[in-house]
Formats: C-alpha cells, sequence, structure tokens
C-alpha cells in the first residue's frame, strides 16, 4: 500500500499537527550530525555510507533531500525509509517525539483479510507444529531429525526455523485435520493435498522433510519439503502449490527473521536457495534471504527494494551459479536507492560446502569480499573466451569496455581497467585510450560538405531564460556538499526549465497562477503529474510543501525534495516567462530533428530540391528557438 493511500487513513488534522509540532531538524538531528550552511544544514546520509556530507535539511520548507542517493521527503518520509516502517508508524513516532497525543492505528494498515484467508492461516500454522512435533519428539522423525544433525544442524535452528517432518502415510494429515474440524473443501484449498480418484484426498508432502514458507509477518504461508538423502526419480524439494496465501514469486524465504534481525546497515545476503540462508544461519549470518527455488522476480526485488539499503548476491561460485547471479543483477539495476554486489564463494562451492571445509569465521570474512555489479561482469564476461585467440580477446575487451563506460568516477574506472588489463593481457594504456575513445563517440564528419549542420548543436540552441541563469546545489562547506557525481549530473536543458518551473511554482503563488492560466505543459509526464497536484492541493490547502509531499508517491516526493534542495536564482516575471518559452520551443525542437533528418536523407539521394525547401525550414526553426 502506498503512502498516499496509507496517508488517506489518517485524519489530514493529525496529519498536520503532527508535523507542526515537530521541526524536521530536531528529529533528524538525533541521527545525523548536521551543519548549518545558508539556507540547509548538511551531514552525512544515514541511508548510505559516504565520506562526503551531501545529506541536507531545509528547516524553512521542513523537507530532507539526499545529493547522493536521492532519498528526500517529509519527516514522515524520513522515518520511513530510516526504520523501514509504515506511513502510519511513522507518523506515531514523530507524534511521540513531539510530545503529541494522538490516536492512530499502526497495526491494522492494510486492508482486512477475508475469514477464508485467516482460517487458512490458523490450519498452516496447526499443521507447521504438527509437522515440528513429529519430527522432534515421535519415533517417525527420527531418521529425518539424525540426517539434520548430520548436516549440522541444531535443535536450535531446527526450532528457529519451525522445521518438521512429514511421515509417509498419505492419510495421515487428512484424518488428522478431519478430527479437527477442518472441512474436506478447507484441506483441499490449503495446498497440503492431492487429489485422487473419486476426489479422495492424499497428502502432497511425504517422507520429507518440511521447512515452513513464512509470509513478512511471520505467518506460515506454505511449506516446502525435501527428500531425506537421495531417492532417484523423486524431486529434492517440492513447494506448495500456488493458493490464496501462497505466491511465490512475491515469497522471499526467512525474510520475516531476516528483518528481526539486528541489522542497523539493513545490509540483507541474497542466497540461492533456503538451505544456504539455513547453513548462513548457523554461521552467525541471520540476514540470510532466498527466492523460491526460482530466478529473482520482479516482485521479489520490489520487496527487497523497500526492506534494505543493501543486497549481496552471494549464488554459488560455480558457473551456473555465476549466470544466476548476472540474471538478479541484471534486474537489480533499475532499483532506487538499493546498493548490490556479488560474493562468489571460491571454488565453485556453495555456502555449505564453504562452511563446512573453512569454518564459520572465514565464511563471514568472505562475505566482506564483495565485487561491484562492473567488477563482476569484467570477471563473468571472461567465462569461456579463449584468451590466446586475439579475435575472441578483442570481443571479451570491447564488451568489458563497455561495462567500464557506465562508472563515472575516476577512481572506480582506474581499478576497473586494472583488473581488465591483468584478465585480459591487454596493456592499460592501451585500454584507457580505447575507453576514452569509446566515450567521445564517433568522430565528427570531415568536412562541412559532408554534413552541413556539422556547425549547428542542437543541445547547444540557447536558451529563452535570462542569460548566466545557471542552477547549482546550494553551497556547502568544503567538507559538507553535495559529491561532485551528483551537482555535476547532466540533463537535458528542458528538464532543468521543467524543474525551475516547479520550483517557482511550489514557491511562488504568482508563478503558479501564471502557469496555471497559460496551460503550461511540462514534456515529462513526472513532473506534470507533481504540477497538476499542486494546483489541486493550493485550491483546498495552503502552501504547505511537507504536508503535500505526504500526498504523493515516492518517486514523485523524492524529485519534490531534490528541486527544493537546489538553489535556483530569485524569481522574476522575465525568468518565468522565460522558462515557459523553453517548454514551448519542445516541439520546435522535435521538429528540428525530424527536418533534419529529412535533409540528411534528401542529400543521400542527391534531391537538390528537397534540400533547398528542408533547409529553409532548418534555419527557420533554429531562428524560432533562439527567439
Amino acid at each position: 500500500m502506498g503512502v498516499m493511500m496509507l496517508a488517506r487513513m489518517i485524519p489530514e488534522a493529525t496529519i498536520d499537527e503532527v508535523q507542526n509540532a515537530v521541526n524536521i531538524v530536531d528529529y533528524v538531528g538525533q541521527f545525523v550530525q548536521l551543519k548549518k550552511q545558508g539556507q540547509n544544514m548538511f551531514g552525512l546520509c544515514p541511508f548510505h555510507d559516504e565520506n562526503t556530507p551531501s545529506f541536507s535539511v531545509n528547516e524553512d520548507k521542513q523537507i530532507f533531500h539526499c545529493f547522493s542517493c536521492g532519498r528526500g521527503g517529509s519527516v514522515f518520509k524520513f522515518v520511513m525509509d530510516l526504520d523501514g516502517v509504515s506511513f502510519p508508524e511513522a507518523v506515531a513516532k514523530v507524534a511521540a517525539f513531539g510530545h503529541v497525543d494522538v490516536n492512530i492505528n499502526t497495526t491494522d494498515n492494510r486492508p482486512r483479510e477475508s475469514a477464508t484467508v485467516t482460517r487458512q492461516k490458523a490450519i498452516l500454522a496447526q499443521v507447521q507444529k504438527l509437522f515440528n512435533h513429529l519430527l522432534v519428539n515421535t519415533a517417525q522423525g527420527e531418521a529425518a531429525l539424525t540426517y539434520l544433525h548430520g548436516r549440522k544442524m541444531t535443535d536450535k535452528t531446527i526450532e528457529h526455523f519451525g522445521i518438521g517432518f512429514a511421515p509417509g502415510d498419505d492419510q495421515m494429515l487428512r484424518k488428522y485435520l478431519t478430527k479437527e474440524g477442518v472441512s474436506y473443501e478447507e484441506q483441499r484449498a490449503s495446498g497440503l493435498f492431492v487429489d485422487r480418484d473419486g476426489g479422495q484426498l492424499a497428502s502432497r508432502f511425504t517422507n520429507r522433510v518440511m521447512f515452513p514458507l513464512r509470509n513478512e509477518r511471520g505467518e506460515t504461508i506454505g511449506f516446502s519439503g525435501r527428500v531425506i538423502g537421495h531417492q532417484d526419480g523423486v524431486a529434492k524439494y517440492l513447494n506448495s502449490p500456488e493458493t490464496e496465501l501462497f505466491n511465490k514469486r512475491d515469497t522471499l524465504f526467512n525474510l520475516d527473521q531476516a528483518k528481526a534481525a539486528v541489522n542497523p546497515d539493513k545490509r540483507f545476503y541474497l542466497f540461492e536457495g533456503f538451505m544456504d540462508v539455513i547453513t548462513a544461519y548457523e554461521a552467525g549470518v541471520p540476514t540470510g534471504i532466498a527466492s523460491m527455488g526460482t530466478s529473482l522476480t520482479r516482485e521479489q526485488i520490489t520487496i527487497i527494494n523497500r526492506v534494505a539499503k543493501e543486497i549481496v548476491v552471494t549464488y554459488d561460485g560455480d558457473l551456473p551459479g555465476q549466470k544466476a547471479a548476472d540474471r538478479a543483477l541484471g534486474m537489480l539495476q533499475n532499483t532506487q536507492h538499493l546498493q548490490y554486489s556479488v560474493c562468489l564463494l571460491p571454488d565453485g562451492m556453495d555456502p555449505d560446502e564453504f562452511i563446512q571445509n573453512r569454518g564459520a569465521d572465514a565464511f563471514k570474512q568472505q562475505l566482506q569480499h564483495v565485487l561491484t555489479p562492473i567488477a563482476f561482469r569484467i570477471m563473468f564476461l571472461a567465462n569461456g573466451v579463449d584468451m590466446t585467440n586475439d579475435h575472441d580477446k578483442i570481443a571479451y575487451v570491447d564488451a568489458a569496455l563497455t561495462e567500464i563506460a557506465r562508472e563515472t568516477e575516476a577512481v572506480p574506472r582506474s581499478l576497473y581497467l586494472d583488473q581488465l588489463a591483468e584478465r585480459s593481457g591487454v596493456p592499460r594504456d592501451a585500454l584507457a585510450q580505447q575507453l576514452a575513445s569509446t566515450q567521445a563517440g564517433p568522430a565528427p564528419a570531415a568536412s562541412g560538405q559532408d554534413d552541413p549542420f556539422a556547425a549547428w548543436d542542437d543541445n547547444d540552441i540557447p536558451p529563452a531564460a535570462p542569460s548566466g541563469w545557471v542552477a547549482e546545489p546550494p553551497a556547502a562547506p568544503a567538507d559538507y556538499g553535495p559529491s561532485a557525481s551528483v551537482a555535476t549530473t547532466r540533463m537535458s536543458r528542458f528538464e532543468k526549465a521543467e524543474r525551475a518551473l516547479l520550483y517557482y511554482m511550489l514557491t511562488d503563488a504568482e508563478t503558479a497562477d501564471l502557469v496555471g492560466a497559460d496551460a503550461v505543459e511540462f514534456p515529462h509526464g513526472l513532473y506534470q503529474g507533481i504540477a497538476d497536484q499542486w494546483q489541486d492541493y493550493r485550491a483546498t490547502n495552503n502552501d504547505d510543501l511537507s504536508n503535500f509531499t505526504t500526498r504523493l508517491t515516492d518517486e514523485e516526493g523524492e524529485t519534490v525534495a531534490a528541486i527544493l534542495a537546489t538553489s535556483w536564482p530569485p524569481v522574476n516575471t522575465d525568468t518565468t516567462e522565460g522558462l515557459i518559452k523553453v517548454l514551448g520551443g519542445n516541439d520546435l525542437r522535435t521538429q528540428l530533428s525530424h527536418v533534419k533528418e529529412q535533409l540528411q536523407q534528401a542529400q543521400r539521394l542527391g534531391d537538390q530540391a528537397g534540400q533547398t525547401r528542408l533547409a529553409n525550414q532548418y534555419f527557420e526553426l533554429m531562428r524560432q528557438l533562439k527567439a
């Protein structure tokens, strides 16, 4: 459930009361040492590791923003991100800090589940206790218990994960549940049984060690059963089918326990299977999670992005494990704020093999040796490459340099070049030279006759905004300010104009009125959506920006926080009208690009009349854009 929906569950008057009672500087100051500089205060961001503070708080606007990781919003968003809690819980925490007496329900912040779902959860919880009892306390479970002990699994671990045993009698569970008053329909819907001829139910799980699958709240929603030892023709693992409770696409094994573990860094380890999670737990790593026997899914990534600051992909070190890690990294690259890396165990070992051979301490130490995504790709791309074959080596180097080109910072880029030189045998200087040429792009045409418009750079069309108009992150002391990589992030002139106009709309009522009267359209849907919501908000509320952000999505709220944290020139009529003119020129720019393509095509075809006509159109559009 998004912030907007949760915000609607609390009366606006309550949100306003809490927000007005607590200064964001005071609340954030509990966790971040802030230094005043101009209108902002700076400190080390609590959401990621950094040496140069890029986390800012604006006391006037009651907004925070990090120039490095991009997080930002109101004091409630700060609490949600820092503590991993819901919006109602964040409001309650801020209220308690400000000694505001409010009545907020922080537990029932999701739609009430149906009676059927509640009943199924109760049934599975009862079955989990039965399986655990059969494993630990009966003769039927002795072989399974011996097997687990043989794998160095302690009784404490068995209890922690609620592990059990399903006996060979495929009618035992049906008889037990029937005696307990569970109906045929309820048994059939539980996922614990398969249908036989005539509609008779038989246990899905027999002679298997049973691992309960729990949701994020620790409620049993299904099971995974493992055969004892090896049995020909029998699947090693068998999961519950998808039911009203269980969907493997949005289930992460051990997420509930991993969240509950003491983990100030919010670093989680993603393993291939739940036996790896259990083995890691026994080695003293309680924050392991695993997908359900399948590749990582979008739904699981969404969950990880919500609860974690960092995820370390810790798959087996063999080639299949590396391929799985590469797929996982490809999906993780679209997440926001989440740091991710790879830990590959040496010699192709899985966690269990590593711990058995080298011990728990060595395992925990190995988990600290992580590869960045680019470093991993440099290594992974070398698999199967014959470095004695020049063709293969060149193809590998080209692919690896493409990865390195993604890095914008000089130091890590230099380290990656060292790694590639060592792996490929190509001199580092040659790699650096090719990387520079790759980043520079193709060389320009040799003469103006080959491209009659080579002298015109569409990106350099002067803006209509006043001369010298530049937006910058706020000034800060040498040790306190946004990092260069963020401060120099490039965006198009039109996007800069959109952000500037939004800033003036948000901070100046006359600009907001002017934009509304002129029906200005923003090229990017994100900015248009924020502008529309601000106009609607102003119609029925005061101009409280911090309160406004509680009604936005995470992306919208963080965008607003970033815009408000940027230092812009003072607003005036010329500035506003100039920005509106720039945005109005976006259509002209599109036309310009289209005409340029047509002109180049006419040149290739030798169409002199077409060239003359299109050239006149091109220069007329250029004139209008410069006007």
